[in-house]
């Protein structure tokens, strides 16, 4: 589930923030139609989804700086000085709702660079939960605005200009598209997101505006972690075109983080480095959830969602020192119930058993039996793994038994014949997300112990972090090492069931 931050309707108020740019478009001393557009949006603008839903929109500093940018143009031709964007800035701090409202202003408000003809208008993300959030402020202010709603006609995915030619509709990359569309403007969302095949999705749109006259490109997004992805890309162009090392005036590049100054570990930097990232804290963005988060989730997120940092996910999975902290002697109790996780491979993998086991301190103990096809002619002995499965089975108060069905399958059923409690555990992100983040928590916070087995401890130490469009699970790194034990031990903790706590917060003030 996506939570979404509210936007504060008051003007004004009082901030903390000291976020800046770290990199920014240089002057040419060009006008802008910046104060028409504003004006525009507070006077036909309300908001979407949230505590101010429905009432007036209220640009923040930081947005009308960026809307100013964007439309600037050239004083003597009068055309756009930018035809493509990238806005890089912090989750919550109101970029996706200002992109929306600017999409509505390019489709309603005055024509300001000629004539406007048939506003065609994809508002895309990578995926559909995430264009919908985009599409949906877009949605809600139509139907909400005592104005937009006399001019527009507001479907689930598409907004339609009422007695005139006009259109804006929700893309999703995750679904494809095909070429021939001509879009005068385009917004993407996230696009640290569009890998993959959703980035040829990006460029076919992207494609389509040559053939309109000051056409724009809207993009958007949060720091990424491959800077070889289409975000990546675009990002250190940005640096470069605003530094003046590539001559392209056409490309407007803005970016607010944290400089890499602040050590996270002191509570008074990291409170620093969250208000020099974030232009719209004090405001609706609330300083002490942002904190809690810094402590909730791994370093590498915490410091992409909300510093806007690019980072290499694969190298900060666990906090250095995280793992070894966690071990200690185990002794599992035969009466005390159990977990298992098995993650079978037929050739080139290992093969893992991991136990987890709740203990009466609230700690999880962890064991793990690993089997290497080397050992055995290259193929796994699946019969050694069935008989280990039956001996803890027969020793220890084993709950569950869970498995991947794509290579236990048979066994799995053999086994359950037997009155084994074996159960299904898909590998596909809705169950691994929440089982690899879990582990995260509890073996920061101290809650598993494990007897240092060396095996164990190698695969957990390899495993990298991967992102998919609902959030970060384990995945080999580009080492390739074997990380089977680790993902066993992720999905026996998660069946294990100990509850998670969140970290207080600290008061800073």
């Amino acid at each position: 589930m996506t939570t979404r931050a509210s936007t504060t309707p008051s003007r004004g108020k009082s901030s903390p923030t000291t976020a800046r740019p770290l990199s920014a478009p240089r002057s040419l001393g060009w006008p802008s139609y910046g104060r028409i557009v504003c004006a525009w949006i507070e006077k036909n603008c309300v908001y979407g989804d949230g505590d101010y839903f429905g009432q007036p929109v209220r640009l923040q500093r930081w947005q009308r700086q960026f809307i100013y940018w964007l439309y600037e143009y050239n004083p003597v031709t009068g055309e756009r000085r930018f035809r493509r964007a990238l806005l890089e800035i912090s989750k919550g701090n109101g970029k996706t709702p200002m992109s929306g409202w600017i999409m509505l202003f390019e489709l309603l408000g005055p024509p300001l660079f000629g004539p406007k003809g048939s506003p065609i208008i994809p508002v895309a993300a990578a995926s559909f939960e995430q264009a919908d959030l985009l599409f949906g402020d877009m949605r809600d202010a139509c139907r909400e605005s005592p104005t937009l709603k006399q001019f527009t006609e507001a479907y689930d995915t598409e907004i339609l200009v009422k007695g005139g030619p006009g259109r804006a509709y929700r893309v999703a990359a995750v679904a494809g598209t095909n070429d021939g569309q001509r879009p005068s403007l385009f917004a993407a969302d996230e696009i640290h997101e569009w890998t993959g095949n959703k980035e040829r999705v990006h460029l076919v749109i992207a494609n389509g505006l040559s053939k309109r006259r000051n056409s724009l490109v809207l993009n958007t997004t949060t720091a990424g972690s491959d800077l070889e992805s289409l975000a990546g890309r675009m990002h250190l162009d940005g640096y470069r075109v605003n530094a003046g090392e590539i001559d392209d005036d056409e490309f407007l590049f803005v970016h607010y983080g944290a400089a890499e100054i602040y050590d996270l570990d002191d509570e008074e930097q990291l409170l620093a480095a969250i208000l020099a990232a974030n232009p719209a804290a004090g405001t609706f963005l609330h300083t002490t959830d942002v904190l809690a988060r810094a402590r909730q989730i791994p370093r590498f997120e915490f410091e992409r969602y909300h510093l806007g940092r690019w980072t290499r996910a694969e190298e900060c999975w666990l906090p250095p020192g995280a793992w070894e902290g966690c071990a200690g002697v185990v002794d599992l109790d035969p009466m005390l119930p159990a977990y298992a996780a098995v993650d079978m491979a037929l050739k080139h993998d290992h093969v893992a058993v991991v136990i987890a086991q709740p203990q009466p301190d609230g700690r999880v103990a962890v064991s793990a039996k690993t089997w290497d096809p080397a050992d055995s002619g290259g193929i796994v002995d699946t019969h050694a793994v069935e008989n280990h499965l039956r001996q803890v089975h027969r020793d220890l108060n084993i709950r569950t038994i869970a498995y991947d069905p794509a290579y236990f399958q048979r066994s799995a059923e053999v086994l359950l014949d037997e009155g084994m409690p074996m159960a299904e555990f898909s590998q596909g992100a809705a169950s691994m997300v929440p089982a690899c983040q879990d582990a995260y928590r509890l073996i920061t916070g101290g809650m598993v112990v494990h007897g240092d087995d060396p095996v164990l401890t190698d695969h957990v130490l390899a495993a990298a972090v991967r992102e998919t469009d609902s959030g970060w699970r384990l995945s080999k790194g580009r080492s390739k090492r074997k990380i089977d034990a680790a993902i066993a031990m992720v999905m026996a903790l998660f069946l294990s069931g100990v509850p998670v706590e969140e970290p207080a917060v600290p008061n800073l003030w």
